[in-house]
């Protein structure tokens, strides 16, 4: 998760990166029932009955080309929401993988995002934007 303002010499960092890794990374998008498995077998969170917060996750996907073409034509998100520790809303969506992680505290989100976003993965159209790889790489060699 990036948190911090972005500047040429990130983008150009990126950039490098991703020229160095792309063609090494392999497929490896797990789906968004993998990824809600992951989250609640590891974090075992608490179900947040809120319809805004699972519209808001929808329609952050609705909203998102990247996210958007990840759906099925015809089909709409299906998210799942939770929440964590008392402040950190997490939202899953089933069909794309997409998640969305909240909180005041950018210290506890931050981790959190970052693992289900590693453990998530990368998928063709992924694999083309740059950023999407530098972070994944650069969280990869974190673990």
């Amino acid at each position: 998760m990036l948190i911090k303002k972005i500047n040429r010499a990130m983008i150009d960092n990126y950039k490098e990166i991703y020229e160095e890794h792309r063609c090494e990374l392999k497929l490896n998008r797990k789906t968004g029932r993998e990824l809600d498995e992951y989250f609640t077998n590891k974090y075992k969170p608490e179900i947040l009955d809120s319809c805004e917060f699972r519209q808001m996750i929808s329609h952050c996907i609705l909203d998102n080309e990247h996210a958007r073409e990840k759906l099925l034509e015809d089909s709409k998100p299906q998210v799942v929401s939770y929440i964590l520790d008392e402040n950190i809303l997490v939202g899953i969506d089933l069909l794309t993988g997409y998640f969305h992680v909240e909180s005041e505290d950018l210290e506890k989100t931050k981790p959190l995002h970052d693992d289900l976003f590693v453990f998530r993965g990368l998928d063709e159209m992924d694999l083309k934007n740059y950023f999407l790889v530098a972070q994944y790489v650069l969280l990869k060699s974190k673990k």
